[in-house]
């Protein structure tokens, strides 16, 4: 079989190269293809990389050459007098060959622009056309594969919707099986400007119903205050009208697509547990993945064999010099945080303020914060902290070889990755800090559960690697910051009391991360491969979408993100029974015993937000303005739901 992994961030085929996990990803998947027996290809762009690769590799450059002017119909509204250009390129093939893998590299003036950070800074949008690399690189490649390839029978394996939602529905059109992989939780309904990729898709000869992807939501005030809300979540953001949702244009004509983990399929599926359920229920895209159900799969991530096949034993030796290098006080218990600087995303805004408060209080530990960012760490707390306990904190930023970050992880004791917003997936770094001994502090979110570190999502207490934190959707989210400071006392009182309890811990970590492997990735994407080569999946149709199935009030949080519905129908008096107490007249009054906060949100032609203040095992709202009224109400456990009141003018 011949599969041709395309992917605009490859990178993988050099180590200096790489800037992300992803990369390593797309390399050792290579890899592990062509250790089963099969051709495997890399479609990727120059990235302005000719002069090194020239010096370290034996470029070819191909008979290949494509000129021709590239037509961009851009939103007026963000582009003005840049709305409609047409681009003169004149576009180039290379190719390298290592280790069994044809990589191909596709080179014009926008394809080798930000050879350092392969992406335009979003600041370029509305200013820049070297913002649209990744939608030039799509085109290119498509026409490369047409052109260059021009074999049916390749598979098509093409990497985050993002950077490649032309090429399902371009390819499947010649032809070709196209399987295309999730590998982060951008927002589901993130969309694009629609006459954009209708311009785009008419010089590809590809006719589609645009339309058929639109959203149709009912203007209520439920609506509004969704829409209003979610953007905090990160989860969801408004567009205009003329947009439309490039996920869904994945999904709808990809093969199969593919997710990393079991967690990181069930979580985009869903929401579940998220205060964006209740809208995703109304979306497009919802009713498209119910019916597209056959079309998922797990084919899962892993570590690298140089982490793998790492004997730690000498890092391990040399941990008391690694830490004073760093600055660091040897004897003490040791937390690494291994990310890219992403301070909400990745929670690292509550993680600093977690340690200060941790430090504050007396308690003695190090801490390695390696934030990866080319532009530095603007959040003044980071540096704060480190200049508060110079002795105790270590802040880095800069791209380190492996070897560093090999020895780092080793002289570390825990690993802390307390991501939000559910949008981290596999966290490569998690696992190759398991492979270094160290013991997991992570979110409990379903796209992590894989690494065991969760009480309540492995379901069994033999298995558990670490500790977990509870999943957030929050900005600056105090109850983040308090449960880590807890679970941080809680891991330095079991290296200090127990460390028989705690070298039990680091012994599993290390060989529950050892059996995610590559071999058992490629195994898992050739199963869909060929099994699609010989028996397509069936496509669904609408009335396969799955139906709500509630059967108590647990379920119908899961189910529809919201109660508000239960207490305008009477339907069904058992889940009404078991509704949450909830009067308004004066005073607000709400009482749930898993309730850890409550926020509520009142609508009358704009929307007013309060925070409902806990006495007892209420909360309260005094004297709250008119309106209909929708309570985000957030369990001790992070999962939120809506609930709420109409007023009598929105029941009639």
């Amino acid at each position: 079989m011949h599969i041709l992994e395309v992917y605009l961030e490859s990178g993988g085929y050099d180590y200096n190269l790489i800037k992300g996990g992803i990369s390593v990803y797309m390399w050792n998947l290579s890899k592990a293809f062509v250790e089963k027996g099969h051709q495997v290809s890399l479609l990727t762009a120059m990235h302005g990389k000719q002069e090194y690769l020239r010096e370290h590799y034996d470029l070819e450059e191909l008979d290949y050459c494509r000129q021709w002017k590239m037509d961009l119909v851009l939103d007026p509204a963000i582009w003005g007098d840049q709305s409609r250009v047409s681009l003169a390129l004149v576009t180039k093939a290379y190719r390298i060959r290592k280790d069994g893998v044809d990589i191909y590299l596709l080179s014009n003036e926008y394809l080798d622009r930000y050879p350092d950070t392969f992406y335009p800074p979003y600041s370029s949008k509305g200013k820049d056309l070297g913002f649209y690399k990744s939608l030039i690189f799509q085109m290119e490649a498509i026409f490369f594969i047409r052109d260059f390839f021009n074999n049916p029978d390749i598979v098509v394996h093409a990497h985050e919707p993002y950077y490649q939602y032309l090429l399902p529905c371009s390819l499947s059109r010649d032809g070709y099986r196209v399987v295309s992989t999730v590998q982060s939780n951008m927002p589901v309904n993130k969309k694009v400007y629609k006459p954009k990729v209708a311009a785009l898709l008419d010089q590809l000869g590809v006719a589609i119903d645009l339309n058929q992807f639109d959203d149709h939501l009912s203007e209520d005030s439920f609506n509004q205050c969704l829409l209003d809300y979610m953007p905090r979540t990160h989860l969801n953001y408004p567009y205009p009208d003329d947009y439309i949702n490039l996920y869904a244009l994945t999904l709808a004509y990809s093969d199969k697509v593919d997710f990393l983990s079991e967690g990181h399929l069930a979580f985009y599926q869903a929401f579940k547990g998220t205060a964006f359920r209740a809208l995703y229920n109304q979306l497009r895209i919802k009713s498209l993945v119910d019916q597209r159900q056959a079309h998922l799969f797990v084919g899962g991530c892993a570590l690298s064999e140089s982490w793998l096949k790492q004997d730690f034993s000498p890092w391990n030796a040399q941990k008391n010099q690694v830490l004073r290098d760093l600055g660091l006080t040897p004897e003490l218990p040791t937390f690494y945080h291994n990310a890219r600087y992403a301070p909400n995303h990745k929670g690292q805004v509550e993680l600093v303020q977690a340690i200060a408060k941790v430090l504050a209080s007396g308690a003695e530990a190090n801490f390695i914060l390696r934030c990866v960012s080319g532009n530095g760490i603007a959040d003044q707390r980071f540096h704060e902290l480190q200049a508060r306990y110079p002795n105790k904190v270590a802040l880095m930023w800069q791209y380190q070889a492996e070897e560093q970050l090999m020895a780092m992880a080793a002289a570390a004791d825990f690993s802390l990755f307390p991501s939000k917003f559910e949008m981290d997936t596999f966290l490569i770094a998690q696992g190759e800090s398991m492979l270094a001994g160290c013991v997991p502090i992570a979110s409990s979110q379903l796209g992590m559960m894989h690494w065991n570190h969760c009480t309540d999502l492995t379901g069994d207490e033999s298995k558990v690697t670490g500790f977990s934190v509870v999943r957030s959707f929050v900005e600056e989210d105090a109850q983040l910051i308090h449960d880590l400071a807890v679970k941080i006392e809680q891991a330095i009182r079991l290296y200090v009391e127990t460390p028989a309890e705690y070298q039990l811990l680091s012994q599993r970590a290390r060989r529950h991360a050892q059996e995610f492997t590559w071999a058992k990735v490629a195994d898992l994407h050739l199963a869909h491969f060929i099994k699609d080569r010989d028996t397509p999946a069936r496509q669904q149709s609408a009335a396969d979408s799955l139906p709500l199935t509630a059967a108590s009030l647990e379920d119908a949080i899961d189910e529809l993100g919201e109660l508000i519905s239960l207490r305008s129908q009477k339907q069904d008096l058992s889940l009404q029974a078991q509704l949450p107490q909830l009067t308004r007249d004066q005073v607000i009054r709400y009482r749930y015993p898993q309730a850890q906060a409550v926020e509520a949100f009142v609508v009358n032609g704009h929307v007013e937000r309060h925070t409902l203040s806990a006495q007892g095992d209420e909360f309260l709202l005094a004297q709250p303005p008119s309106g209909d009224l929708f309570l985000l109400v957030t369990l001790r456990n992070g999962v939120q739901y809506w609930d709420g009141l109409l007023s009598p003018s929105s029941l009639h």
